[in-house]
C-alpha cells in the first residue's frame, strides 16, 4: 500500500456524485454499522463510498474496518484506489443499462 496522508472514519457511507479526490487518505467505517462483520452479507448502506451513476473516485485507500468498500449505482470510474484488506466486498457495480461500462484505472489493488 502507498503511504496514507491521513485518516477518516466515516459514520455513514459517503455518497459521491461527480468527482471526488480522496488525497490518498485512508477511509473506513470503524466503530459504525459499516465496520467489518466477517463474511456476513451486508448491503449498500454499509459501504464506505456510494457512487452515483457517472461518478469518479480517485486517490483513496480503503481501510480494513469496512464491510463494503465501494458501491456504484451505475457506470463509475475507480482511479488509483487501494484496499488495505477486503472484508465482504471490495467493490460492487450495479449497472443500470446494457451499454453501461465502469472503469478501474491505476493501482486499484489491495
Amino acid at each position: 500500500l502507498p503511504a496514507s496522508s491521513g485518516y477518516v472514519a466515516l459514520p455513514t457511507a459517503s455518497v459521491i456524485s461527480g468527482s471526488f479526490d480522496g488525497g490518498m487518505k485512508r477511509y473506513d467505517r470503524a466503530g459504525s454499522s459499516g465496520d467489518c462483520q466477517g463474511q456476513t452479507e451486508t448491503g449498500e448502506e454499509d459501504a464506505v463510498f456510494i457512487l452515483a451513476s457517472g461518478a469518479t473516485i480517485s486517490n483513496v485507500i480503503i481501510g480494513s474496518a469496512q464491510a463494503e468498500g465501494i458501491h456504484c449505482r451505475g457506470p463509475c470510474t475507480l482511479k488509483n484506489i487501494w484496499w488495505a484488506d477486503v472484508c465482504e466486498d471490495a467493490a460492487t457495480f450495479k449497472q443500470t443499462g446494457s451499454g453501461d461500462v465502469s472503469y478501474i484505472i491505476g493501482q486499484s489493488l489491495g
